[in-house]
């Protein structure tokens, strides 16, 4: 009579153990990811944010009723940003706070402060981006306005900016 072979030499039980330790890897590694990293997208203050929301529109109308527009051109070695603005009706200022901002991710924005070189030209050196979209958000230093665009990361061409 023929003596069976140990189990961990049959085939079939290996056939069922490997999906399910390979689950359980997956599983774990999932976890570990969920716990390191923060989405950024669920707020603990959703009610404040709404109400921020219809001011940040009211500083965006303003922008456009002053006439405000802009060009933004970078470069995608040293990280200058060049910002040109046409102020229309609205009061020239000495620095314009600015932002790139990551659409998903808060930990990838970029702040960043643009100083007046002479009038109606602004500079920024911001750190080097990864590529993909972003959205640019420009305001005045007493919050008045403020001017956003979506932008695709390296900028090709200058991007114009118009509320």
């Amino acid at each position: 009579m023929n003596k069976p072979n140990p189990w961990y030499k049959e085939p079939w039980p290996w056939l069922f153990l490997v999906p399910i330790t390979a689950s359980v890897i997956v599983g774990f590694s999932m976890l570990g990811v969920a716990i390191k990293t923060n989405d950024g997208l669920v707020t603990d203050d959703y009610y404040r944010q709404g109400v921020l929301y219809n001011e940040n529109l009211e500083r965006d109308e303003k922008a456009q009723e002053l006439g405000i527009t802009g060009s933004l051109t970078m470069d995608e070695l040293t990280g200058d940003l060049l910002f040109t603005i046409d102020f229309g009706q609205a009061e020239p200022v000495s620095s314009i706070a600015g932002a790139f901002r990551h659409p998903t991710r808060a930990r990838n924005d970029i702040i960043f402060q643009l100083d007046a070189i002479r009038p109606g030209f602004y500079t920024a050196s911001i750190p080097s981006m990864a590529p993909g979209p972003r959205n640019l958000e420009l305001i005045a230093p007493d919050n008045s306005w403020r001017i956003t665009a979506r932008v695709r990361l390296p900028l090709q061409e200058p991007l114009r900016v118009a509320p």
